[in-house]
């Protein structure tokens, strides 16, 4: 059962993602234009020092990538969905709006990246 659940609850977080968005969109399109460049440094820089810091503590490669995304990604879905939908602020949801996207995007491409690293997923 781990895998099925593990898959319907990662379509069910997209789509709520995806309907926040499209609910939103052109208050996020304003949003980005707004706080899209200082959220993208934001997320660079968070996933930089949770890489830095794994490094540190001389963490192996796979423990590396788990802490550098997740320093990245931490929880900007759940405060969009909450900024929107139980505080009814879209206002307050627009940068966490454009973090979200960018956690997404850069956290999606330096998995696709580390993955194909040889012996990345045996260490």
């Amino acid at each position: 059962m781990e895998k099925p659940i593990r898959t319907a609850s990662t379509v069910i977080f997209i789509l709520v993602f995806i309907a926040v968005l499209a609910a939103n969109a052109d208050k996020l399109i304003d949003g980005m234009k707004e706080a899209g460049l200082v959220t993208l440094v934001l997320n660079i820089s968070t996933m930089g020092l949770g890489y830095l810091t794994a490094r540190f503590f001389k963490l192996n490669l796979k423990n590396t990538i788990s802490i550098t995304i997740e320093s990245g990604i931490q929880n900007g879905t759940l405060a969009l969905v909450i900024a929107t939908s139980i505080l009814n602020n879209v206002e307050m949801g627009i940068p966490i709006g454009a973090y979200a996207i960018w956690m997404f995007l850069t956290a999606g491409i330096l998995m696709w990246q580390l993955g194909k690293i040889p012996n990345s997923n045996s260490e």
